[in-house]
């Protein structure tokens, strides 16, 4: 085809004009024949505004447009209709809202089309066709060369281009201005053996005009003519536009004639290529003539022609002319976004100073701050890099006319967030001289640049700068980054100190000491603090202290800083006094401990604690009672008496005991004892006292003196002492003794596992078997915990190596049946000969336990030792057993995981690449979650590396586990490496991974280097075909599902537990169901036994969105916080959405408990998680909540002050509702916030003139009763008055809820104003009808209608029901229609008069 424009001289001529150009005369040539096409209605009535601006209906009408414009059949059949169903959806709407499309979005649909399995052609006939002016923001380059990569890309992934995608690119040629050959355009179409349509030839003329080659354009015409292809308007236009580029504008004004000669009107479309051929030569008189001529006819130009208009004045270098065609805009519907893309593509085109004078031009309201007009504008001049002072002046000239309330500040964000440095600069020093005052954090993104690429000359500059602003660095700043840029802290200081910025103030110290802390050197801390002179509160630094304490073990230090902190006024600056500073630290110490910590450290902590006991350090009782409980969790019960001693004496009020003291008391005892009086109560209570200061020698020569008035209680008491002490021989005598006293009296089953405990270290081996008997004689309740227990014992008894202890106890315990032989609880009986180093019997003790039980217990622990020995014999007396027992591959998988955790990475190497070895999903996450726990970096890196060509192997989710090493590990660099070598080997990662390395390069201030895609579509679980299940154990699942459908949850979990004794296994959607039902019905254990069976016998099993939700509701109930927080964060891991009230609840119970850093965990989770819909003031009366409970009354204030009163508020004062703060404040009887609140109210009432606050608080005070406050507050602020909207939102909630009609009632007497709103009455009456209160809606009735008041029809219908339901005539005509359509009348009505 390229090769028919080259002899171009055959087709010239015929019919020609010598009077005409070329493409005149082949224009009048054709007019004898129907070459023409009509206009279609469509351009007449709504004329295309060219290459500017965008259609907004481009992407609605693809497809009818296509079917239009393409001759040939030749559509491409759409293979993803979903995928490209979002997609159209998803860029529509952008076009539709804004008339554009971002180059965020349209890269995100690229990408999500490139995942797909083989993108369809209309795919990428969508995402070319967005690559022209729809991208106003991006320069014309930029949007070809995405064009370009689009094109190229889908090409390599499959699809077949036909000639709407030539057509679409010519397209997007012609709106960039990019230069290509036609020629060269023809030869590859033929190439890919695709013909040219009528489009084509139409779109290569318009190429030839464009750079105004007219003979070009007269080849297309005289080919176009021997085919006999109908000649448009868009030609003719396209002739206009290339006569005046080629200098010719007599023969582009003679077009119009040569149009109507053709039978042809001229449309809009050929008038605006005329006004801009004129605009480009700056001819504004004939523009002005034109445009009268338009307006004469029955033409009519849109104003996004004008605008267009507008671009070509400015581009060609006539801005002057702007304003006279700004003066001829009608403002449209539509005129907004046509001029946000007009000024968007001026700033792109550097024309910043013309697309101002378009925005000032712009009909929007001003003053009012109810919105920011121009930020967009702003935004893009900081993007293309508009020069500092003329953005500057742009922003002072959009304060000064009251189109935006904060441009520099805008700006300074955008420069921030963008990493402008220099912009930063300027736009600082102009807000510091407009007295806006800088934060440090607005330096953060700043500092985070040069962070990156460690550049110490950069941070330094930085540092600089905000001393010269005047703005000291805090904390968070030098520790987060500038000291992990330097090698160490020294360094910084010599660098600040060099160029004078070291602050004065101690933050510098402070942010060295955390700095010093999280790194564990205590040593430092320690040394600084004796030297140090200036006073500061170390609470500040409790987080970071906790961690230095965790990663050291020089308990002296330890000891040493906490003796500081108590002692030294300078460190304990906490209003509560060092007692409950240094309580809450060991405290938190604890916590932040996990079991197993706290056992390996036990020795550690008893040093420490007994140093502070000879400190004379105390804790108060109520926090040792915490520590207490902690402690007891972690199965440590020993160190309770050694945190026992630091509590303070004289504080005691625990309820289990006495509020006398053991002196008083024995005193008491020795008098009663004398005037020969009963002694009991006094006796036991004094035990008790004694047991709980752990005096357990003075205890005991107590029960010896008194022992025939002792108790089965004081007997308890003393045997569960004698435990804790690790006195077997007393607490054996005592029990002993507690038998005879009575035999049929049960121990609860703590104090029985401690007598197990003390029993068996202590070589009674015999008398521990006796208690475990007693236990199941008794029927003692046996918990988790318990057996939890019951491996401690064990455990402990195979670490001291006592062989005959582990075996006799774990036999007695399994043959009694307290507790299942399981795996974790045989471990001991390998451990004891692992750590006697006797290999041959810890191997013997593994396939006994295989015999006995059907386990093998530490098998991974021994093959490593035996392959660390080099015991080879063993090695194969080990893997015979397993292949024998449990197959083959089981055993190549215990060798593997043992060669690589012993290092022999060559071995493991060639067991992976057995033939026939495949993955093993279960396994190889077993070992993952191994080498994560122990922190095996090097050891998990090489099994992901040995299992890259294993057969069937996840590897997404092995590099996902590798992420959670590195997140725990907060290893970033490593990270981002997995991102590049998943691209190697060329693995689609899933969204959760995605998302955890997002979340791993964002904690660490590091640019994400892609986008997380949103999810299409929910891959269906795996489930459980009821097909394959036999008709009984499809008849049991019915009934169940019929049981859980009629809510009879009792009758649904027998039949649970019948199936679970019968082996039969259910679907997910089964045991989903069953959990909601249960937990709907409040059975939280029973729910979570289906839970726990369905985790272990169907793989991967998971609770749905609503089930995880209902589960946070029900723990939040049961005050399960720490529970409904772990279900709320799997639940999101899961990219579940859970509901909105489960995510409040939580919130709301964390709030009561004072839980800030959780309440702001939270926050973190479902930032961004639209779907939630979850109101930002769920967060705020929550936060404010919980630091009230906290007693940071003040703190709290001041925060909600501070968003209602800032520049930038996030909310809006009219939606800033504090009602719930209020109510729960008021409820709790918090007297002392509650008058500093009300403070705050009146406070923004009266000076900031913020009344939602005030009104709120008035609203609660009425409702709850509080009538004289209420009164009082509304004389203090007569304004609550006049918040018609908040009150009437107020009545409306309230008539929903039954026995509220006396609140309206009070409502109204206090504002006798709303006695004029004609809905307070209607809602009154709403309230009466709830309540079924005929006499109240009788005499309401009677009253308005006394006073001749106008009754709506709602109101009259709502009452007559009332009447009928009574048997009562109706005293007027009832409204014929229902409640829904009065409802709707009345808010049409009111949306009308508004």
């Amino acid at each position: 085809m390229a090769a028919l424009l080259r002899p171009a001289g055959r087709l010239l001529g015929v019919g020609a004009s010598p009077r005409l150009p070329l493409s005149l005369r082949l224009l009048s040539g054709s007019v004898c024949r129907p070459l023409a096409a009509p206009c279609w209605p469509a351009v007449c009535a709504k004329p295309v505004a060219g290459e500017l601006l965008s259609k907004t209906r481009l992407y609605s009408t693809a497809a009818e447009e296509k079917s239009v414009l393409q001759e040939d059949p030749t559509i491409s059949t759409n293979r993803n209709v979903k995928p490209f169903d979002w997609a159209l959806m998803r860029l529509d709407n952008s076009v539709r809202r804004t008339g554009r499309i971002t180059k965020g979005l349209l890269q995100k649909v690229f990408d999500s089309t490139c995942h797909s399995d083989n993108p369809s052609g209309n795919q990428a006939l969508l995402l070319l066709r967005s690559c022209g002016s729809l991208l106003p923001e991006l320069s014309l380059t930029e949007r070809t060369e995405f064009a370009h990569s689009i094109w190229d890309k889908l090409q390599k992934l499959g699809t077949v281009y036909d000639v709407s995608h030539y057509n679409a690119l010519l397209k997007v040629y012609l709106q960039n201005e990019y230069k290509f050959s036609p020629t060269e355009f023809l030869t590859k179409m033929e190439e890919a053996n695709v013909h040219p349509n009528r489009v084509t030839y139409q779109r290569l003329i318009a190429a030839y005009c464009s750079v105004g080659d007219i003979e070009g354009a007269s080849k297309i015409l005289g080919f176009m003519k021997t085919k006999d292809l109908p000649v448009t308007e868009a030609v003719f236009s396209s002739l206009i536009t290339g006569h005046a580029r080629a200098g010719d504008m007599e023969n582009a004004e003679n077009i119009l004639t040569v149009m109507k000669d053709a039978g042809i009107e001229p449309g809009p479309d050929t008038y605006v290529a005329l006004l801009n051929s004129y605009a480009e030569k700056g001819d504004i008189d004939h523009v002005k003539q034109t445009l009268e001529k338009v307006e004469k006819s029955d033409l009519y130009l849109m104003d996004r022609d004008l605008l267009q208009v507008i671009f070509s004045f400015s581009k060609a270098g006539y801005p002057q002319y702007v304003s006279e065609i700004l003066e001829k805009i009608t403002y449209e519907r539509r005129y907004i976004p046509d001029a946000m893309n007009l000024i968007l593509l001026l700033v792109t085109e550097k024309l910043e100073d013309t697309a101002l004078e378009v925005l000032l031009a712009c009909p929007v309201s001003r003053g009012d701050n109810s919105t920011d007009f121009g930020s967009f504008f702003l935004r893009h001049c900081v993007t293309m890099n508009t020069p500092n002072e003329k953005l500057i002046s742009y922003c002072r000239k959009l304060k000064e006319v009251r189109m935006h309330s904060s441009p520099l500040q805008f700006t300074l964000h955008c420069a921030l967030t963008t990493c402008k440095t220099d912009l930063a600069k300027a736009l600082m020093k102009a807000l510091k001289e407009d007295g806006f005052s800088l934060r440090t954090h607005y330096f953060w993104p700043l500092l985070v640049a040069h962070k990156k690429t460690k550049n110490v000359q950069g941070i330094i500059d930085i540092l600089k700068v905000m001393h010269e602003f005047g703005v000291d660095p805090d904390q968070e700043t030098y520790v987060n980054y500038v000291f992990p840029s330097f090698d160490n802290v020294k360094s910084v200081r010599a660098h600040l100190e060099e160029n004078e910025c070291l602050p004065k103030s101690t933050t510098f110290s402070q942010a060295e000491i955390r700095n010093e802390a999280i790194n564990g050197n205590l040593e430092y801390i320690l040394s600084f603090l004796e030297s140090n002179t200036s006073p500061f509160s170390l609470s500040s630094l409790r987080g970071s202290l906790i961690l230095g304490f965790r990663r050291s073990v020089n308990v002296d230090v330890w000891s040493k800083i906490t003796e500081l902190w108590y002692k030294d006024g300078r460190y304990c600056q906490d209003p509560s006094g060092p007692t409950e500073a240094v309580g809450y630290f060991l405290y938190n110490l604890i916590d932040s401990m996990s079991d197993s910590e706290v056992q390996a450290k036990e020795e550690h902590l008893r040093q420490y604690f007994h140093q502070l006991k000879e400190m004379n350090v105390k804790i108060p009782e109520n926090i040792y009672r915490g520590i207490h409980n902690l402690l007891d969790n972690y199965h440590v019960p020993e160190l309770i008496k050694d945190v026992k001693m630091l509590v303070e004496k004289e504080k005691i009020d625990s309820p289990k005991t006495s509020q006398f003291s053991s002196s008083y008391l024995e005193s008491t005892l020795e008098q009663l004892k004398a005037k020969n009086q009963p002694i009991g109560d006094t006796l036991k209570q004094l035990i008790l006292t004694l047991c709980s200061e752990e005096n357990m020698q003075k205890a005991l020569e107590l029960k010896e003196k008194y022992e025939s008035d002792m108790v089965i209680g004081g007997y308890a008491a003393l045997i569960n002492l004698c435990c804790r002490h690790d006195n077997a021989e007393d607490a054996l005598s005592l029990k002993q003794q507690f038998d005879r006293l009575d035999s049929s009296a049960v121990l609860d089953t703590s104090k029985y596992i401690g007598l197990v405990k003390v029993l068996g270290k202590h070589g009674k081996l015999q008398d521990a078997i006796n208690i475990l008997k007693e236990m199941k004689e008794k029927d003692v309740l046996i918990k988790d915990a318990t057996v939890l227990s019951f491996f401690h014992i064990l455990n402990g008894a195979a670490l001291r190596g006592e062989t005959e202890t582990v075996k006799q106890l774990h036999e007695a315990i399994v043959t009694l049946g307290l507790a299942k032989p399981s795996t974790t609880l045989s471990f001991p009986l390998v451990t004891v000969h692992l750590e006697k180093g006797d290999l041959p019997a810890a191997l013997d003790a593994t396939i006994d336990c295989h015999a006995k039980y059907k386990i093998l217990p530490r098998i991974h622990d021994v093959l490593c030792k035996l392959i660390e020995k080099g015991e080879t014999d063993l090695i194969q007396k080990a893997m015979d057993f397993v292949s024998q027992e449990q197959g083959e591959m089981t055993m190549l998988y215990d060798l593997f995981f043992a060669f690589l955790q012993t290092g022999n990475y060559k071995e493991a190497k060639k067991i992976i690449e057995t033939p026939g070895i495949r993955a093993r999903p279960a396994r190889l996450q077993w070992f993952s979650e191994r080498c994560i726990a122990n922190s095996q970096v090097e050891v998990l890196e090489k099994l992901v590396e040995l299992t890259q060509k294993l057969f069937e192997c996840d590897r997404d989710q092995m590099y996902y586990s590798l992420l959670k090493m590195y997140k725990i590990n907060g290893d970033w660099q490593r990270a981002d490496a997995v991102w590049n070598k998943m691209q190697e080997e060329n693995i689609i990662p899933r969204e959760k991974t995605l998302r955890l390395l997002a979340e791993i390069l964002r904690n660490n201030n590091q640019e994400v280097p892609f986008d997380v895609p949103e999810v299409w579509y929910e891959d269906d679980a795996q489930k459980l075909s009821s097909s394959s299940l036999s008709s009984f154990e499809a008849n049991i699942e019915k009934n169940i599902l019929n049981a859980c459908q009629m809510r009879k949850s009792k009758d649904a979990y027998n039949i649970f537990l019948r199936a679970q004794k019968q082996n039969i296994v259910f679907s997910n959607e089964t045991y989903s169901t069953l959990i909601k039902v249960l937990l709907f019905k409040d059975n939280f254990v029973q729910a979570m036994d289906v839970k726990n069976f369905a985790e272990t016998h169907i793989k991967g099993f998971t609770l749905n969105d609503a089930a995880n939700s209902l589960l946070i509701i029900t723990q939040v109930r049961r005050d399960y916080l720490k529970g409904a927080l772990a279900t709320l964060h799997a639940s999101l891991n899961l990219q579940q959405t859970p509901s909105k009230l489960a995510v409040t609840r939580l919130i709301q119970a964390l709030a009561l408990k004072g839980d800030l850093q959780n309440i702001e965990a939270i926050q973190k989770m479902v930032d961004g998680l639209d779907s939630i819909q979850l109101s930002n003031m769920v967060f705020i009366n929550n936060m404010a909540l919980a630091q009230i409970k906290n007693n940071n009354v003040d703190v709290a204030i001041e925060n909600i002050e501070n968003m209602l009163t800032a520049e930038n508020q996030l909310i809006q004062p009219q939606y800033f509702g504090l009602s719930y703060l209020f109510r729960k404040v008021i409820e709790e009887q918090l007297d002392t916030a509650m008058e500093k609140l009300s403070i705050m109210a009146e406070r923004l009432a009266n000076q900031f003139a913020v009344y939602k606050p005030v009104t709120d608080l008035f609203l609660q005070l009425v409702e709850l009763g509080k009538v004289d406050d209420a009164r009082a507050l509304l004389q203090r602020c007569g304004a609550i008055a006049e918040q018609t909207s908040v009150l009437s939102v107020f009545c409306m909630r309230t008539s929903r809820k039954q026995g509220k009609a006396p609140v309206l009632k009070t409502l109204l007497e206090l504002i006798p104003e709303l006695h004029e709103n004609e809905k307070a009455y209607s809602y009154i009456m709403k309230c009466y009808v709830l309540d079924n209160d005929l006499a109240s809606a009788k005499a309401l009735y009677e009253q308005l209608t006394a006073r001749n008041t106008k009754l709506n029809d709602l109101f009259l219908k709502r009452y007559a029901l009332l009447l009928k339901n009574a048997s009562e005539p109706v005293p007027f005509i009832e409204p014929p229609e229902s409640f829904e359509f009065y409802a709707n009348q009345l808010k049409q009505s009111k949306e009308t008069s508004s």
